[in-house]
């Protein structure tokens, strides 16, 4: 394995596992069996060690999202299963891992979002958007590089905000009160009458 790649995944698991601030260069080298200066030699400080993994997390991230989209039968079907997968990941992540990364969202953003040709590349929810159009559950009037980077808009406030902070809110409040009416509002006929039948059905379960 590439040495680089060795480092972005032994350095994502332990700012997973011990938080960014608890996870000093030399405690990563030690870990990986190489040089504090190997390390540097990839990544210039820091900061962009940590700024590289949150990129490499999140492409990570975007196949599996993507595999769900592939294999399910209508988008609104993919969307509730992402939402639930995000959620159970969110709750597995340390408390000190969500706070300490909150500075970097504005770096990574730019990182994979300050050329236009990227917004698809990195985005599975841009994905998301163009299969739904295509499949009538989304009005074809969007647009979608629009709606997607207000989508990771709402995403970075939801991380960042010290007021949802504050209140507490749980997953769910956060899926029922801020993005399900969002989605209902940019659904064709069709589009609005499954987020009924998942929203129902998740109800009742």
């Amino acid at each position: 394995m590439e040495t680089k790649v060795r480092i972005l995944e032994k350095a994502s698991i332990l700012f997973l596992t011990l938080g960014v601030k608890n996870v000093t260069m030399d405690s990563l080298a030690t870990k990986l069996g190489i040089s504090k200066r190997t390390i540097y030699e990839h990544f210039r400080d820091k900061d962009t060690l940590v700024i590289e993994c949150m990129r490499h997390m999140i492409v990570e991230d975007n196949i599996e999202q993507l595999k769900i989209i592939d294999s399910t039968e209508n988008v609104i079907e993919a969307m509730f299963l992402i939402t639930r997968r995000l959620a159970k990941r969110n709750q597995e992540f340390p408390k000190i891992f969500l706070e300490d990364i909150k500075k970097y969202f504005p770096a990574v953003n730019e990182l994979l979002f300050s050329c236009r040709d990227n917004f698809r590349k990195f985005s599975a929810s841009y994905n998301l958007l163009e299969k739904g159009i295509a499949q009538g559950v989304f009005r074809n009037d969007l647009n979608i590089e629009l709606v997607d980077s207000f989508f990771h808009e709402i995403i970075s406030i939801m991380h960042t905000s010290e007021r949802i902070r504050v209140l507490g809110a749980s997953q769910n409040d956060l899926l029922y009160n801020i993005f399900l009416p969002y989605i209902r509002g940019i659904c064709s006929s069709k589009g609005f009458s499954l987020i009924e039948k998942y929203f129902e059905r998740q109800t009742n379960k």
